[in-house]
């Protein structure tokens, strides 16, 4: 959180406070290995780039173990029946101020607790216990968001009261709206969002920053609620940020939808808009894309991922040309981006990442966008259209139609049709021939992606799996042998293909480690290869 404060006169006083900083001890020797997930930089500042001593890390849980029985009013005050998270302020009174305050509150604490024989932070003479220029502790704080298992789980949660007149529907304890007329945020059904669309990293003129909302409002609930020994989420920053405390957080697999009345599928298509607008058709078009919006819902955590900016459709912001609200990055760019996680191709590369498909696709070149096939996505004949309409349901009909027909598995080659043992043994100079069973190779990567619907999708043919070992083979379920591309020598070609044993190490034993197949590892040589004796080798 960054705030940035004002005395009424010439100086201007930063208070930063982050939990991702590293840290430094309050007293005593600390381990460079220590790990901390509360850290809490505070730093204040009267503008000036001298004189100014060195930050001040808090560790915040540390704090409020060594306070038993103490809540959160030790070191908050209250506003509104909730607590506004600076140190004993509700408003920053300025450097001088705020720097009196906290010298005085926390050496008075630290005073406190040494009469009464505890040991405790540091007091008036040992300033450099705390502002220290040497760090010791390093952040090991993970970051955390609200996904769809959460989410749900707040939604069924029977202490968080609904709002309205649907009991069933708690959706305002958290959703709002700033209504401008009204003054204030309002609730209102089926406007929901995500938090982050209104409130940004930092603080703007119309809202507090996103962490500021995290910390306040949910923390407030929690403590609400355990005031009211009712169950609630964790009030302490190891249970949102330890990594261990994250793993055991329950998961919820089958989760309902998220109530938003949005579509089971839609016709992504710019010109479609403008056609139905004009009243007739562009002779220049590209088919729209069948988009199915109720599989790529539950394949994703948050609705964030795809709607970054607002839950409007894409082409508010993105336009053909692009816009001053987009940033000027066109529907094109914005939907065919090879970086950007929020783009169809750039979400699907991501995907290859995935033990299950990264042992092929780790090693294979990537096409150029350019080289792609459009029409494996733009589907949809203007013949299908026809006549143009504007009645959603009627194009999420189309789009519905479209998506049932695509395959949902990958056609295979014929096990008859694939060898089921293949013997390497060009090589075998030290060692002998390599034999593995190809066959079942085959069936066991099969069977890791026979439910990906991505796979599933772009596997067009039966020979596409063929090219993830040969990679630039035609597609043939005969292709080439290694040895028509990779040479004898040991040094590669001037074109940077590997020799023959780099080609076959690299191939295999990359895969293995992108798919985390522990055995056999790159070092154990005879695990493929019998070793030869010595006198075999000699009469070769």
């Amino acid at each position: 959180m960054s705030q940035l404060l004002s005395d009424g006169l010439r100086k201007a006083v930063v208070v930063s406070i982050s939990i991702l900083l590293l840290a430094i001890p309050l007293s005593g020797i600390a381990s460079e290995n220590d790990f901390r997930n509360d850290l809490i930089f505070i730093r204040l500042s009267d503008g000036s780039v001298t004189r100014q001593m060195p930050e001040v890390v808090f560790l915040h849980d540390k704090h409020t173990e060594a306070m038993p029985g103490q809540d959160c009013s030790k070191c908050h005050v209250k506003e509104k029946n909730a607590f506004v998270f600076k140190f004993n302020r509700v408003t920053d009174a300025g450097y001088d101020a705020d720097k009196k305050l906290y010298h005085g509150k926390c050496i008075a604490c630290h005073q406190e607790k040494r009469d009464q024989g505890i040991k405790s932070g540091p007091l008036t003479s040992e300033c450099r216990l705390c502002h220290s220029q040497t760090p010791v502790y390093t952040s090991s704080a993970q970051p955390f968001g609200m996904n769809k298992s959460l989410h749900y789980r707040h939604e069924i949660a029977e202490t968080i009261p609904s709002t309205g007149s649907d009991k069933n529907w708690n959706c305002g304890a958290c959703h709002h709206e700033y209504d401008k007329d009204l003054k204030k945020t309002i609730y209102v059904k089926g406007k929901e969002s995500t938090c982050r669309y209104c409130h940004k990293a930092e603080k703007t003129n119309d809202a507090r920053s996103f962490r500021t909302v995290a910390h306040e409002d949910c923390l407030n609930c929690h403590l609400q609620l355990k005031s009211e020994d009712k169950k609630a989420g964790p009030a302490d920053c190891s249970g949102c940020h330890d990594a261990v405390r994250q793993s055991k957080i329950e998961v919820i697999k089958d989760i309902p939808r998220i109530r938003r009345n949005q579509p089971d599928a839609v016709l992504l298509s710019l010109w479609l808009n403008e056609a139905v607008k004009s009243g007739k058709p562009s002779s220049q078009f590209i088919n729209p894309v069948a988009f199915d919006h109720k599989s790529h819902e539950a394949g994703i955590d948050k609705c964030y991922s795809c709607h970054h900016a607002s839950m409007d459709s894409c082409t508010v912001c993105h336009t053909r040309m692009g816009t001053e609200k987009s940033k000027y990055i066109r529907l094109d760019t914005a939907m065919h981006s090879t970086k950007a996680m929020a783009s169809c191709i750039g979400c699907h590369r991501s995907r290859l990442q995935d033990r299950n498909c990264a042992g092929c696709h780790s090693q294979m070149v990537s096409q150029p966008f350019a080289d792609s096939n459009c029409n494996k996505c733009h589907t949809i004949s203007r013949s299908a259209l026809e006549p143009i309409t504007a009645d959603d349901k009627k194009t999420g009909n189309i789009a519905e139609s479209e998506i049932n027909l695509r395959a949902a598995s990958q056609p295979l080659v014929p096990e008859k049709e694939i060898p089921e043992n293949v013997t390497i043994d060009v090589m075998k100079d030290l060692y002998d021939g390599a034999t593995f069973p190809h066959r079942k190779i085959i069936q066991t990567l099969a069977a890791r992606i026979q439910d990906n619907k991505l796979a599933g999708y772009f596997h067009g043919t039966p020979q596409t799996m063929c090219a993830g070992c040969h990679h630039h083979s035609p597609a043939s379920v005969t292709p080439p042998k290694c040895a028509s591309c990779h040479g004898i020598s040991p040094s590669p070609e001037p074109d940077g293909r590997p020799g023959l044993k780099g080609a076959y190490h690299g191939q295999c034993i990359r895969c293995h480690q992108e798919m985390g197949i522990e055995k056999p590892v790159a070092t154990d040589c005879v695990a493929c290869h019998k070793a030869k004796t010595q006198s075999a080798q000699l009469s070769e």
